[in-house]
């Protein structure tokens, strides 16, 4: 490969983690669906309280379980690029719902603002998406599973929630002010949040509170991260185990870099308690 190519590479991959980490980047289009990969599933729709129609994805293992578990994306993309990740749940045991938040995919129109961190509506997306899961096909305990801005939604919804059993939050947000400042002082970025966001779904408040129901919260995170490391996820109490990723060049490749042993720290945690 020669030095141009290589510089021009690693510039994509910097943007890309820059993305990420800073940046609502929603995609209508799926480059890819599940028929490809030969998986069955069902396509349907999700109504939210506030009037938004969310498109879910929903794969049941070929062993009957009583085990879900849901995931939320990381703001970047649509549900299809977390496909190979509900693939390794299936095959460790776990029937698995996806969805798009309003904007994102086959959800609702909804605009989304580049400068924005997060809307308080993707709470409503991952409540309304629980909700059906617990009124349509009486799943009474679920797992949750997200990236990034899903990550923190996962811990902010999930641990408000009497269903949930578990929760993966991989590279999560803490708190949106924290968050806001961090932003500017690492990125020279100002970005929006919202206002009136209930506190009681943020991540490092949601955690600050002990719930009987919860049996495990797994924190994953890249110490090369510059924006969320293994030192912002002392303020997340709720975590019982920290999995972090030392080969990892950022969270945005926290599963990329080593799927096997990812998904083996994943599915240990999952089966233990």
């Amino acid at each position: 490969m020669n030095k141009t190519r290589l510089t021009t590479l690693l510039a994509c991959g910097l943007f890309l983690c820059f993305q990420f980490a800073s940046a609502l980047s929603p995609s209508r289009e799926y480059k890819v669906k599940p028929e490809k990969y030969g998986m069955t599933y069902k396509e349907e729709k999700v109504s939210t309280k506030d009037g938004a129609t969310l498109l879910g994805w929903f794969f049941e293992t070929s062993k009957k379980t009583t085990n879900w578990m849901v995931i939320s994306g990381s703001g970047d993309g649509n549900m299809a690029d977390n496909i190979e990740l509900a693939g390794q749940f299936l095959s460790a045991g776990w029937n698995v719902c996806m969805y798009d938040y309003r904007g994102y995919g086959g959800s609702s129109e909804f605009a989304i603002d580049a400068d924005t961190y997060i809307y308080p509506q993707f709470t409503n997306d991952l409540n309304a998406v629980l909700d059906y899961l617990r009124k349509s096909r009486a799943i009474t305990k679920f797992d949750l599973y997200g990236v990034n801005i899903g990550a923190g939604l996962s811990l902010g919804v999930g641990l408000n929630r009497p269903e949930t059993r578990k929760v993966i939050a991989d590279g999560p947000w803490t708190g949106l002010e924290l968050m806001k400042k961090k932003m500017k002082e690492k990125k020279g970025k100002d970005v929006i949040i919202p206002f009136g966001y209930d506190k009681n779904m943020e991540p490092m408040y949601a955690c600050d509170k002990s719930r009987p129901n919860i049996r495990g919260v797994m924190i994953i995170v890249s110490p090369q991260d510059e924006m969320i490391n293994p030192s912002d996820m002392k303020l997340l109490k709720c975590s019982t185990q920290t999995y972090i990723v030392n080969s990892s060049p950022s969270n945005a490749q926290n599963f990329s870099t080593d799927k096997n042993a990812y998904f083996e720290k994943v599915s240990k945690f999952l089966n233990q308690f």
